[in-house]
């Protein structure tokens, strides 16, 4: 999804720096990029929904898949 590449990246980067030097040394509050984590996942759902790509297509693959956007059936 083109449109949350920047999302991605930055979470990358914040995630990659978080694992080496804090989780790797013993710590493990993630919270330094959970506002990161929340705007990639807030776009790629919007993109989803946008794009009205379904959710539970995926669910046969991955029981436990959810999500707060459920399409609507009647279109």
């Amino acid at each position: 999804m083109d449109e949350c590449k920047s999302f991605k990246k930055q979470y990358d980067k914040c995630f990659n720096a978080w694992f080496r030097d804090k989780f790797l040394k013993g710590s493990n509050d993630d919270s330094v990029c959970s506002e990161l984590l929340k705007n990639y996942t807030g776009c790629v759902k919007k993109v989803m929904k946008d794009k009205d790509i379904d959710i539970g297509e995926f669910r046969p693959f991955s029981p436990n898949i959810s999500s707060n956007y459920e399409p609507s059936k009647n279109k």
